[in-house]
């Protein structure tokens, strides 16, 4: 097992939940709860200026790069990614991904946004999908906002 700060980071692939209702987490052992969806993954790789925001979180970096936003690698079979009209909704972000039982002392964490999110044009091109990816993701230009001068609050499951 290796330890969460010696981790590869470009295998890491967080998970990306929604909530239209609320930005409340009632984690189960696997989901944040009942009224999440999960709706794809962030492509750490293509999305590495976002990705410092979690990386300050974890406690890897000290500063962030670029704007609040990214383009997630939504599931082409969730009916939320296919949807053409999306309302303002709650974003939570599990850092860890499939790798959270592999990683030494990573805890279940989920980043929740800390005001309601958007799907909006971002400034840049959305990323080209690796070619050797067998999956097809459709790419959702997400944007998230400060509220109090934060973009997530930290969720981490007590230890028990």
């Amino acid at each position: 097992m290796r330890h969460f700060a010696e981790q590869d980071e470009a295998v890491t692939k967080p998970h990306v939940w929604i909530s239209a209702i609320s930005q409340e987490i009632a984690f189960d052992g696997h989901a944040p709860g009942e009224h999440w969806s999960l709706v794809g993954e962030i492509d750490t790789d293509q999305e590495s200026d976002f990705y410092t925001y979690i990386q300050v979180l974890i406690g890897l970096r000290r500063t962030t790069r670029g704007p609040a936003a990214f383009y997630l690698d939504g599931h082409p079979d969730n009916a939320w990614v296919q949807s053409e009209k999306r309302e303002p909704f709650w974003v939570a972000i599990d850092p860890w991904g499939d790798m959270r039982p592999h990683i030494h002392g990573a805890r279940p964490t989920f980043y929740v946004s800390s005001a309601r999110a958007t799907v909006t044009g971002l400034t840049r091109r959305p990323p080209e999908a690796h070619p050797g990816r067998t999956e097809r993701t459709i790419k959702v230009p997400i944007k998230l906002k400060h509220r109090n001068g934060a973009v997530f609050d930290r969720w981490v499951q007590a230890e028990v």
